[in-house]
């Protein structure tokens, strides 16, 4: 799915965003989003692991275009993680697969305990 129609998506399932990702340019969202896992992960990988947890995307690209932020900080780190998990969570609702709801928090506490250094590192967005 294209970052098009997967914000389109957020927007249908009430996902939660920081306000800026409902008016960035697509081009931005393209380069921030590189599917499901690390950055810094090898493109094979990450292509296996967006294969498996498709049903996830939408909450991945929201949480790509957070850690493009070039406004570091902890406490952003741990918002876009949190939001990682609620939006898993309500993709799994609307999907009605349920039985993944608690994989949105699965999610958010491996990011928040082992993505700190690819949160600080990730490439950087330019909002141009």
């Amino acid at each position: 799915m294209n970052v098009k129609s997967l914000r389109e998506f957020c927007d249908e399932i009430h996902a939660s965003a920081p306000p800026e990702f409902w008016t960035a340019p697509l081009d931005v969202l393209e380069r921030a989003y590189n599917g499901i896992g690390p950055e810094n992960w090898p493109g094979w990988a990450r292509k296996i692991v967006s294969f498996l947890l498709r049903p996830f995307s939408a909450a991945a690209l929201i949480h790509d275009f957070e850690f493009s932020d070039p406004h570091k900080s902890f406490g952003r780190f741990t918002d876009a993680n949190c939001r990682l998990a609620v939006n898993i969570a309500k993709e799994a609702v609307y999907n009605r697969h349920a039985r993944y709801i608690f994989a949105g928090v699965v999610a958010g506490v491996v990011c928040e305990l082992f993505g700190w250094k690819a949160y600080q590192e990730g490439k950087l967005r330019d909002d141009r």
